[in-house]
């Protein structure tokens, strides 16, 4: 049995990496080739881009880190560190065309709403929407919250926010059936808005657009406001309101590798183990019962291991 779920191991690992790693080799490719006059991102142009294949290679740090159950809190928090500077600071850098690469126009977010606006309004949907999407999908289809975990800078800023502990008794601790149906339903109302009103409903509340280091007063606001809330929730914008957490939900069910926790592991060792992950807000309930600290109690489920199914 253990064999088997080994050799599985090796099979999703394989898979995972070699699927990156062809990313990484048409982009990087493609991506030195100098051209002489701009013109409109191709949908493999915009895998070319920068925070493409650096997204991925993130993702491919993450997932190797997972297998091998090495993730102890500091590391992690050092990644979150390293996640948000990256996918959210080079681009306002002097750093010539890699910083244009890393910009973060369209956000992740705009990827999946802002096509709609396009079709209300009678116009083509421009392609660099759907390989940015496409590249997300991807990446959640090797892994489940691959590309929240490990590559979005919003997700990041609200997992650092939340290290920051405040007493027990300003923690809210809210079932993931509760907060996946909020954020359907405000995708679900979202849809119809965009036809009858022109209006995005999201752009209300888009901490992405912080990101982009105007400091409107609005858009900081937001951003503020999503930081507070994160001190009280675990990722709220991600698991109340982010469309792309939604997608990226829907994908997991295909995931070929999945960080689930593990409750027929006993505490005392599932804490010796020192391995973290981000887990879901359902998951809190039973980790605090026993005593486990949030995101210390998680191990990496493999889709095809015998263990799994």
């Amino acid at each position: 049995m253990m064999k088997q779920s080994s050799i599985s191991k090796h099979r999703i690992l394989a898979i995972g990496l070699g699927s990156i790693a062809l990313l990484l080799l048409v982009a990087s490719t493609l991506w030195a080739e100098e051209e002489e006059a701009r013109k409109p991102l191709g949908f493999f142009d915009v895998w070319q881009l920068p925070r493409v294949w650096i997204g991925a290679i993130f993702c491919l740090i993450g997932l190797a880190l997972l297998i091998k159950t090495r993730i102890s809190r500091n590391l992690r928090l050092l990644f979150l560190v390293v996640i948000f500077f990256t996918f959210s600071v080079l681009a306002i850098l002097p750093l010539g065309k890699f910083a244009w690469g890393m910009g973060l126009h369209p956000s992740p977010m705009c990827s999946i709403t802002k096509p709609f606006l396009f079709v209300n309004a009678g116009r083509s949907i421009p392609i660099i929407f759907f390989a940015i999407l496409a590249s997300i999908a991807i990446l959640s289809i090797i892994g489940n919250k691959l590309f929240c975990g490990w590559v979005c800078p919003v997700g990041a800023a609200q997992e650092i926010t939340h290290r920051i502990r405040l007493p027990e008794k300003f923690e809210i601790n809210l079932p993931f059936r509760i907060t996946n149906t909020i954020r359907a339903i405000i995708f679900v109302a979202f849809v119809p808005l965009v036809f009858w009103t022109g209006k995005e409903l999201y752009e209300y509340f888009n901490p992405f657009e912080f990101l982009h280091w105007g400091f409107q007063l609005y858009v900081t606001i937001v951003f503020a406001v999503t930081l507070i809330a994160a001190l009280l929730i675990f990722r709220p914008f991600c698991y109340l309101i982010c469309p792309i957490g939604l997608f990226s939900w829907l994908l997991e069910h295909l995931s070929l590798a999945k960080v689930k926790v593990d409750k027929d592991t006993p505490v005392r060792n599932a804490i010796s183990a020192s391995t973290t992950a981000t887990v879901l807000p359902s998951n809190r309930f039973w980790m605090k019962k026993h005593r486990v600290p949030i995101a210390t109690l998680a191990v990496v489920v493999w889709r095809y291991a015998p263990k799994a199914l």
